[in-house]
């Protein structure tokens, strides 16, 4: 069986320059130059869980009775899916090691706003939603809600393209896949320890200086999303 004409010929140039690839790199890495390198060695770490990211604060609230936990976090990640999963493997993260009754993580990029009641609107990079039980929490119909604007952020770190909503299939096919389950960096952990201060807490819906509207984004999502 034939699977190129006969007339298919490489030229002398392109196999000695193969040949020299192999001698460099070895067959594997000639290989992925004609195939493809995600083919041979499977997609890059990031392309299946996200990338590295910084924790940047976590907010609990009582809400009606409810535990709400919110936890906003940086990355550098310029793709739009990247940083969704990235948002979703925090998510997860952080309902493995917290009990809530609602998980929301806000992703916003490196270069983007200093204080919490900025991470909103078009500094929102991805956003998650999480709850194991939705029926109890108002404007939840299902478990998740992620949502992510598509390409790179500006030199500000705003994000000004389509904004993209996960299907619940989408979301179930990149979390059974992820590898990488790890949770952000988080630089204020060993001065938290030391000084003793807990994270930012709210108690009986009254809100910190701000908060109100840092808090937009989650009923923004929350209805759009039903």
């Amino acid at each position: 069986m034939k699977f190129l004409p006969t007339s298919f010929r490489l030229s002398r140039k392109l196999l000695i320059i193969a040949a020299g690839v192999m001698v460099l790199t070895g067959a594997s890495g000639a290989a992925a130059i004609f195939v493809g390198r995600d083919v041979l060695l499977g997609p890059s770490s990031e392309k299946v869980s996200g990338a590295a990211c910084t924790t940047v604060t976590t907010v609990r609230l009582e809400q009606d009775g409810q535990h709400w936990l919110r936890r906003y976090v940086r990355s550098d990640a310029k793709d739009g899916e990247v940083r969704i999963k990235t948002a979703l493997r925090i998510a997860g993260a952080v309902s493995n090691a917290e009990e809530a009754d609602l998980y929301q993580v806000i992703l916003v990029d490196a270069a983007g706003p200093e204080y919490r009641a900025d991470m909103r609107g078009r500094a929102i990079g991805a956003e998650v939603l999480f709850a194991r039980d939705p029926a109890a929490v108002p404007g939840m119909t299902a478990p998740f809600v992620a949502r992510y604007t598509d390409g790179s952020p500006a030199a500000n770190g705003e994000f000004y393209g389509e904004r993209k909503e996960l299907s619940l299939d989408e979301i179930k096919a990149i979390v059974t896949s992820m590898k990488d389950r790890e949770d952000c960096i988080d630089p204020n952990a060993t001065e938290t320890a030391k000084s003793g201060h807990g994270e930012a807490k709210e108690e009986g819906g009254h809100a910190a200086e701000g908060e109100h509207a840092a808090a937009e984004p989650s009923h923004e999502v929350a209805a759009s999303g039903h």
